[in-house]
């Protein structure tokens, strides 16, 4: 557990938490104010990411294919999801 009442942050640290703060802002806007744009960015980053880790478990994969087999695949509520688990 972190003891809160010992931690000292530092003004490096403040720059990188406003970084991450300031990309995570940007993201969200550019969501808003493009969603056809973010949501074809993020087809082709779910796209690449699922090609890139069949590779690594040895079945690679194209990009046309893992777009059929995303074209077929029903997602439902990460609660049923995480219910089918146990």
């Amino acid at each position: 557990m972190l003891n809160t009442d010992t931690l000292t942050i530092t003004n490096p640290m403040l720059k990188i938490f406003a970084e991450i703060n300031e990309f995570k802002g940007t993201w969200s806007a550019l969501g808003k104010r493009a969603p056809k744009r973010f949501a074809a960015l993020r087809r082709v980053a779910t796209t690449e990411s699922i090609g890139s880790s069949t590779c690594i478990e040895g079945s690679p994969l194209s990009g046309r294919e893992v777009e059929a087999l995303l074209a077929n695949i029903e997602m439902g509520s990460i609660a049923n999801r995480v219910a089918a688990w146990f």
